[in-house]
């Protein structure tokens, strides 16, 4: 009932998100957020929550794989 199928739910903490993208050539766009805010010359904007030990939700790491131009299940792969 209105569950996302495609990729198992893990729990990816947002300072390991952040990591990633900073190994993927992101950074972080300097102003004032509620998340931060991560930009890449080439590929799409990512958000990530202000709290490090946050786990990301099913929707962000959709958005963040779709930003990289890469299915979910490989971003959770290549994360973890």
């Amino acid at each position: 009932m209105g569950k996302e199928k495609g990729f198992a739910l893990t729990s990816i903490k947002a300072k390991d998100m952040r990591r990633f993208l900073e190994r993927h050539g992101y950074h972080v766009q300097a102003g004032q957020h509620k998340h931060l805010k991560f930009k890449h010359e080439t590929l799409g904007e990512a958000l990530l929550p202000l709290r490090p030990n946050d786990s990301l939700s099913h929707v962000a790491i959709k958005q963040i794989a779709t930003a990289m131009q890469i299915e979910p299940t490989e971003l959770v792969k290549k994360v973890k």
